[in-house]
């Protein structure tokens, strides 16, 4: 599971030294004032924050901070004082190794923000990979062939039923006509193939896919592009 963290660090800024971009807990932002903290979260919802508290902090600032939060990630506080209560608290003493562990612990636990950040991070890939095939985002085909492939990647039989049960869905996501979405997908692929990048496929697969001349279909596009993400995002 690949979780992300934001560590905000109150004087003095202990959490900067941390090195969490290990493993399974990149770190998304540190941050040192809570308008940061909310500017940074209002882009991207983390599964996990490492806050530290020291030794003043008083109780009640702790739970109005956290109560402040919204959506709510999962909180870890790294404190000179091991005496809260109410808290998820890990000692500074207990050195860095524990404190990230105790941090992916907390975002694997955190079910609903991972699951967040999963289809955030999804829809940026989807747009890299749009982008690199010659895809612009003006087209309207662009909107629905992003939704078929997120249907896809949630629910892998759908790519036998693209008539039947695919473009119907969509169709319903954007209050329009299966074959609407059907001839608008179309189009989207026509534009690529006439920039002449559609080719590119090939550089994000690592083998030749398509060659010259060789113009996919809406359905092995989007079984194309799902398959690979759901390898990826499994």
């Amino acid at each position: 599971m690949n979780v992300t963290c934001v560590t905000v660090a109150f004087p003095p800024a202990e959490l900067k030294a941390m090195e969490l971009s290990e493993g399974y807990l990149p770190v998304l932002a540190s941050v040192d004032t809570l308008e940061e903290l909310y500017r940074v979260t209002a882009e991207r919802v983390p599964s996990v924050i490492l806050a530290y508290a020291p030794r003043s902090a008083a109780p009640e600032d702790l739970k109005a901070f956290a109560e402040s939060l919204d959506p709510a990630p999962a909180l870890l506080f790294v404190t000179e004082n091991e005496d809260y209560n109410g808290f998820d608290c890990v000692p500074v003493a207990a050195g860095y190794a524990e404190v990230k562990a105790r941090a992916i612990h907390a975002a694997q636990n955190n079910s609903q923000l991972v699951i967040r950040l999963k289809d955030k991070a999804l829809d940026e890939r989807i747009a890299n990979i749009f982008l690199s095939a010659g895809i612009p985002p003006h087209v309207k085909g662009y909107r629905f062939l992003r939704e078929a492939v997120k249907k896809i990647v949630a629910e892998p039989d759908l790519i036998n039923a693209i008539t039947k049960e695919l473009y119907p869905a969509v169709a319903t996501e954007f209050g329009t006509t299966p074959s609407k979405v059907e001839r608008a997908i179309r189009h989207a692929i026509e534009v690529a193939w006439a920039r002449g990048k559609i080719e590119n496929i090939n550089n994000i697969y690592g083998v030749k896919v398509f060659g010259r001349g060789e113009k996919p279909t809406n359905g092995e596009l989007i079984a194309l592009i799902a398959d690979k993400l759901i390898i990826e995002y499994s």
